[in-house]
């Protein structure tokens, strides 16, 4: 008679526990595999950003602006129609001008520019979620929602901003060194040119990462959900300066300009730095790890100051 022979308790466990090493094993390359491709999806994101606002130069020999502010200023009026900006007591974001140059012309064509981005007649347009503002690493995802303070108004956030100038304040600190000029290429009710861009194209921030809106993240932490009121992509708002933080995300000013605080801050969900687009609409990663000091020269543009690749 024969007998068929099976596997132990013993065996079985042991087979299990090696199972369970090379999942352990497995599980971090693919979560490497998966940030790889949201990183290089992200940079994409604003390479298209980049490109739509270097076309959008291309059509009016400006940049647009980093936000219409409703304003009387002559000065800014004057600025303002070079981007072909011809109403002046409305308020909208920068994306609008581009929407056209990033394939996403059917939203622009349903947006009306005479009116404010937060203004009934727009509402409905600017609940729409738009793919290309969005980075695949930010928690959240595409259901994310920014609200006003107010309530009044929805509307999908964008993780990427204009950073287009730095506070004062780290200068009085001590943190950075006097610059000639701290405003960057898309400021509000200003239009510029490459031309104007005295510190170089290449070497001054077009548009920045701040993502995780409309939560508050500080310190590599979600602290506030819906901490964030002007992160949506239409927002007049959703442009920052840097003011420079703690490490923790929570005091003001401090040596820190990436990843502590996305509280109008550069913030990303990238180990180690975060992305921007440039000038000439080269996407450039920098990291986290860079003194505060030659990070604040890639956002004048004509800061009077030489800067160098990290």
């Amino acid at each position: 008679m024969t007998t068929r022979r099976g596997f132990t308790l013993i065996e079985l466990l042991v087979v299990i526990a090696i199972i369970a090493i090379l999942v352990g094993l497995l599980l971090p390359a693919v979560q490497k595999v998966r940030e790889a491709a949201a990183r290089a999806k992200c940079q994409n994101n604003l390479k298209q950003i980049g490109l739509g606002l270097n076309n959008f130069h291309g059509t009016y020999g400006v940049f647009p602006p980093g936000a219409v502010a409703s304003t009387t200023s002559i000065t800014s009026q004057s600025h303002l129609r070079r981007a072909g900006v011809s109403v002046f007591n409305v308020n909208h974001s920068w994306t609008p001008f581009i929407l056209s140059y990033i394939e996403q012309d059917n939203i622009y064509r349903n947006y009306t520019m005479s009116k404010s981005w937060n203004a009934a007649a727009n509402r409905p347009i600017i609940a729409t979620p738009i793919k290309t503002f969005m980075c695949p690493s930010t928690p959240g995802g595409e259901d994310r929602v920014c609200v006003t303070s107010s309530g009044a108004v929805r509307t999908p956030p964008s993780d990427y901003g204009p950073d287009n100038g730095f506070s004062d304040t780290l200068v009085t600190a001590g943190y950075i060194d006097p610059v000639i000029d701290d405003g960057g290429i898309l400021v509000v009710n200003r239009c510029y040119s490459v031309a104007e861009i005295r510190d170089g194209a290449s070497n001054t921030f077009l548009v920045s990462e701040d993502a995780g809106r409309p939560d508050r993240w500080q310190g590599g932490q979600m602290t506030v959900p819906n901490g964030q009121s002007d992160g949506g992509w239409a927002d007049r708002n959703n442009e920052y300066i840097t003011h420079g933080f703690d490490a923790s995300g929570t005091t003001s000013p401090g040596v820190c300009h990436t990843n502590c605080t996305n509280n109008n801050e550069v913030y990303s969900f990238h180990q180690g730095g975060a992305n921007h687009v440039m000038g000439d609409g080269s996407v450039r990663f920098v990291r986290s790890s860079m003194d505060i000091r030659l990070f604040v020269k890639f956002i004048s543009r004509e800061g009077g100051d030489i800067t160098v690749d990290n």
